[in-house]
């Protein structure tokens, strides 16, 4: 039945071949706590916008939950063991071969099309010039202006020498934080923000763009990255207002990792000592003792702020589309790279194979379907698919003769067959490596953002269904780059851990009840079909 509404859905576009435009915008570290994914208590008015103009995608997963490899596998269409991207110290484009692969930007490209970009869409320099000419008929920029002093490896909030700054006594319970409010209306008017600088020139080349393909017929392609709400969670005074004070502000429901979890699953969030005072100051101690409440509350006040003041920027974005007058040929495409740990089981930011770090919102609105708005699509998506379907969405042919093919397939059929549980596949599968120092001590300083990944540790592959997650961690063969294959698979021994969680499939958008009861133990056969379906993948 799947295989005939695919076929059926690629005739459908193929006998109405328009090639549309493409308004592709991707935020950084946004997890699915979202009013479009049950959590009203947020405020997000435009992405809620676009949701009524779109498909709501309910299971999309990212293939590694950090920037770099995240963003050189959607952006290439593959997954990180085919970029060998697993950190920041290399792309897809020195891999064998890599130097051949198109992107999705080059696809359209390619074809034809008008290619801008700006912003955060590849991470900084990997690959160079945000893949220059190969991906984009203009360099995008980057507004990476002042990286080395936000002490975020790239993710820059400072652009301005002389901006009012986060300080030491922004906060009672966090010395040296990472987060505070300034002095600016809620539009940013009266300092400088990285994303206005980022919606500055997407609206110059969007309207260069758009009177292009009036005057020529030539469509669109325009790449936007906003770094909102990576940290640092520096924003105006006024997106505070639209939340709870910090004390009323709702913990985490479970505050300790499962009680089986096994330590090479947790990531430290120290990997240096001055990191480990910072986080002690904050009150981390250990996995095992939950943080302060008063930091994770206020932690969570000003992400929640950030989020929305990024809504802002988005709203201006589809604000500035409708000008053009090209709102409903154009198909606009709104996702995040990862999510994101706000103390759920004692775990903090992304570096994880959990469900809110893998889990992502993904929108797309397709303006000439229009009995598809506020559909919501109920199968496993993954970052990877997005490729293949915004091309044929768009109305462009199937990509072919790839030296290497792509590892998505197309969700297109949602839309043209407005069958909300059609899926072109059953499962996402995510990993995520490990770099401990001291091999008996799995969960500390096990960073691996610029280790050489033949000095990898451990990888982690996470398989997820609709009803299940199956993590297997296996030791990592530096010489292959690839998972050291146990001979026995029992768990804890022979380099090899598991981890296996059951979720109800009636119970949507829930935040804090995830991840909570490793069931392998239990659940003998499911981890087997799992395990070896990982190995099939591999």
């Amino acid at each position: 039945m799947f295989l005939y509404l695919g076929l059926l859905a690629t005739f459908l576009l193929l006998i109405n071949a328009k090639q549309h435009n493409v308004l592709y915008i991707v935020v950084d570290d946004l997890r699915t706590e979202l009013p479009v994914y049950g959590q009203s208590y947020i405020h997000a008015p435009n992405i809620n916008s676009l949701a009524n103009r779109g498909v709501v995608f309910e299971h999309t997963y990212v293939q590694q939950a950090v920037c770099s490899p995240s963003r050189n596998s959607f952006m290439s269409g593959r997954r990180p063991d085919q970029t060998k991207s697993w950190n920041f110290k290399y792309d897809f484009r020195m891999t064998e071969h890599g130097a051949e692969w198109t992107t999705l930007p080059g696809y359209f490209l390619k074809h034809g099309y008008l290619t801008f970009g700006t912003g955060k869409l590849f991470h900084e320099k990997l690959p160079p010039n945000g893949d220059g000419n190969l991906s984009w008929t203009d360099i995008p920029l980057q507004f990476d202006c002042n990286a080395s002093n936000s002490g975020a490896g790239g993710a820059s909030t400072y652009c301005d020498p002389n901006m009012e700054k986060c300080s030491v006594n922004g906060s009672t319970f966090a010395p040296n934080p990472r987060w505070c409010t300034i002095n600016a209306t809620l539009d940013g008017d009266g300092a400088h923000f990285e994303d206005l600088d980022t919606l500055k020139d997407a609206t110059k080349k969007m309207h260069y763009a758009a009177n292009n393909t009036k005057n020529t017929g030539q469509p669109f392609f325009l790449g936007v990255g906003l770094r909102k709400p990576h940290l640092d969670w520096r924003i105006p005074k006024g997106y505070l207002d639209f939340y709870p004070a910090r004390e009323n502000i709702t913990l985490p429901l479970h505050r300790m990792p499962a009680p089986t979890l096994p330590q090479v699953a947790y990531h430290d969030v120290s990997r240096s000592d001055d990191e480990e005072k910072l986080w002690e100051g904050w009150g981390f101690v250990n996995p095992w003792v939950p943080m302060r409440n008063e930091t994770v509350q206020e932690m969570r006040q000003h992400y929640y702020a950030a989020v929305s003041f990024m809504d802002m920027i988005v709203g201006k974005l589809l604000t500035e589309l409708e000008s053009t007058g090209l709102t409903n040929d154009t198909l606009v495409c709104f996702h995040s790279d990862h999510g994101w740990l706000l103390g759920e089981n004692n775990m903090f930011r992304k570096f994880h194979n959990a469900e809110l770090t893998t889990r992502v919102p993904l929108i797309i609105s397709v303006p000439w379907l229009p009995d598809t708005f506020g559909l919501r699509a109920l199968g496993i998506t993954e970052l990877v698919d997005i490729y293949p379907t915004l091309v044929e969405l768009a109305g462009l042919p199937t990509p072919q003769k790839e030296i290497v093919p792509l590892a998505g397939c197309s969700q297109a059929a949602i839309f043209t067959s407005k069958n909300m549980t059609y899926t072109c596949k059953n499962y996402a599968l995510s990993q995520y490596p490990r770099c401990p120092v001291d091999k008996n001590i799995l969960w500390k300083r096990n960073w691996c953002i610029e280790v050489e990944s033949s000095d990898f540790g451990w990888m982690g592959y996470s398989l997820r269904t609709v009803s299940w997650r199956y993590t297997a961690w296996f030791q990592w063969d530096g010489d292959t780059l690839s998972a050291k294959i146990p001979k026995s698979k029992i768990n804890g021994t022979d380099g090899f851990y598991e981890e296996l969680y059951h979720y109800n499939e009636t119970v949507q958008n829930v935040m804090d009840d995830l991840d909570v009861v490793e069931v392998s133990k239990d659940n003998q056969n499911v981890a087997q079909d799992m395990y070896e379906q990982i190995l099939r993948l591999l």
